[in-house]
């Protein structure tokens, strides 16, 4: 659905839109991109041949990433086309539609955002650039992404961590070179609940865990969110709504436990090298699913290698790239056998969305298997199951009495897990004492807001939720094939020279998210700002 004039008429209502051509914004408010920037971009289009004005089919997504993203992207187009130099065809998509279609090259430029899997930078790099990456953009395909995907392959099995850290810094200078994603934004953590909760922790991977979740009068927890789920199959789900659930009801062999950088044992007993190549897991004995079906590890050798099978556009494949196959000596013993000899990720990975342990007797081996087929058959092992579950609108979660893991066991009798079409009617919720928590996605303005109700309590973490553009190698900057690689790299290049990050972080999100420079952000090991540095803004 197109949304342009929508968008730039809430900006103009909002005071964020100043129609001001390429006058020169020194007050910060109004966004424009200077002359200054704009003749940057044009000598990097001039120098490759591009004519301009260059036409960006520029999309977004309204729902996933929370109602801002109207302003955000309008505040793009706006900064693009205040320099001349392009026009920009802006258009949203929901998130059920967006998810698929932007897999199948439907869109040459187009928004994302990404929750980090586990604390480690490389989890910024392989999942993106190496190849079966899950952007599916065809950058692994180019020359530049063929030279990177053995810089990631190498920094992923360095053990000295000097060395690993500088082979990280490298990686991002190349990455600034082909561009093959723009970094725009870094956001932090945020929940808010009644006053009187307490075991709130919002975990490094940007979930909440709902385990340590107290309150004194009551011990049915509501939760509000906005995010949505693709499916509860871990197969096909590569995103941050559906993990959150999943995370809930599936063990795995690792987890994270809240607070933690480093994954503790949870199905397993305990996990290690065997052999460079061979990463090797001995499982607790004697466990179950809620159904009465034994875990053992013909069970864990299924998940990870239907996962592999199915290899679903929107599942989660892409982190197992590593894994070359499974063997399984004994029903308690798991040997992961590795193309690349000491992966310093491998472990981080069981933890990731790759990671959740499935009934091999309820799952498809080749194909998704229906999220409702799943509940009712109860293939669960981790500290909760399903009570009842109504596809991205209520579920309830209650504890599983069999759950022998080393996160927390429940502090609550049940979990009801509410998704809102909007933040309006979350922020509503949560001040009218309706819910407990709310958890993502909020607008700048509630977040403000909510800090002033006596009635709330809201709670910060950094984060490593990123926000960036993702270039579309055979199809941007328009959908067809009129420019060679080299004008689309220069389109590129101009691109970065135009968007004001700042402009973002104040005008739209009021400092809650904070530019982003390069492809590994802030508070991990080998952060730089190699974007920014290598495409300033000239003000």
């Amino acid at each position: 659905m197109k949304k342009t004039a929508t968008v730039l008429a809430a900006l103009a209502l909002s005071g964020v839109l100043a129609i001001s051509g390429c006058a020169k914004d020194t007050t910060g408010t109004g966004g424009a991109t200077t002359p200054a920037a704009s003749s940057a971009a044009a000598k990097y289009l001039s120098d490759a041949g591009v004519s301009t004005p260059v036409t960006i089919n520029l999309q977004y997504n309204p729902d996933h990433y929370g109602s801002s993203s109207d302003q955000e992207y309008g505040l793009i187009k706006q900064q693009l086309e205040a320099t001349g130099l392009f026009t920009v065809n802006l258009q949203s998509t929901e998130w059920v539609t967006y998810s698929q279609e932007r897999t199948k090259d439907a869109y040459p430029v187009f928004q994302m955002g990404w929750f980090p899997d586990f604390p480690d930078a490389d989890n910024y790099l392989t999942p993106f650039f190496a190849a079966n990456n899950f952007l599916k953009v065809h950058f692994e395909e180019t020359d530049a992404g063929k030279a990177i995907g053995p810089m990631i392959q190498a920094e992923v099995t360095e053990t000295d961590a000097a060395k690993r850290q500088a082979a990280i810094e490298d990686i991002q200078k190349s990455l600034a070179e082909a561009l093959p994603t723009l970094p725009l934004l870094q956001g932090s953590q945020w929940a808010v609940t009644r006053a009187n909760m307490t075991g709130v922790h919002l975990m490094i991977s940007d979930e909440l865990a709902f385990t340590t979740l107290t309150s004194p009068d009551k011990t049915d927890i509501i939760i509000g969110t906005t995010d949505k789920t693709v499916t509860i199959d871990p197969a096909g789900s590569y995103d941050h709504g559906s993990l959150m659930l999943e995370t809930q009801v599936y063990q795995f062999l690792v987890n994270f436990k809240p607070g933690d950088t480093a994954p503790t044992p949870d199905a397993a007993d305990k996990c290690d090298f065997s052999a460079p190549t061979v990463y090797t897991c001995t499982l607790k004995p004697g466990l179950k699913f809620a159904n009465g079906d034994d875990l053992t590890s013909s069970d864990v050798k299924f998940s990870f290698d239907r996962i592999i099978k199915i290899n679903d556009d929107n599942g989660p494949s892409s982190l197992l790239g590593n894994l070359d196959s499974i063997d399984t000596p004994d029903p308690l013993t798991v040997n992961f056998n590795l193309k690349e000899a000491n992966d310093q990720t491998f472990a981080q990975v069981l933890a990731t969305s790759a990671g959740p342990i499935v009934d091999e007797q309820v799952m498809s081996p080749d194909a998704l298997t229906p999220d409702n087929d799943i509940v009712a058959k109860q293939g669960f092992s981790g500290p909760y199951t399903f009570k009842t579950y109504n596809f991205n609108d209520t579920a309830v979660l209650v504890p599983y009495a069999g759950y022998n893991g080393g996160l927390d066991k429940p502090a609550q009798t049940s979990i009801t897990y509410k998704t809102f079409t909007d933040a309006s009617n979350l922020r509503l919720s949560i001040s009218n004492g309706d819910i407990d928590v709310a958890y993502r996605s909020l607008t700048p303005t509630d977040i403000t807001t909510l800090q002033a109700d006596s009635n709330v309590k809201v709670w910060q973490d950094k984060g490593g939720e990123i926000r960036y553009i993702v270039f579309n190698m055979n199809t941007m900057p328009d959908g067809t094939s009129n420019y060679t690689d080299a004008q689309k790299l220069a389109i590129r290049q101009a691109i970065a020279s135009s968007v004001d990050r700042d402009a973002i972080s104040q005008n739209v999100y009021k400092g809650q998210y904070t530019p982003l420079c390069s492809y590994v952000p802030d508070g991990f090991v080998g952060a730089t700002k190699a974007v920014c540095d290598m495409y300033p803004l000239d003000k």
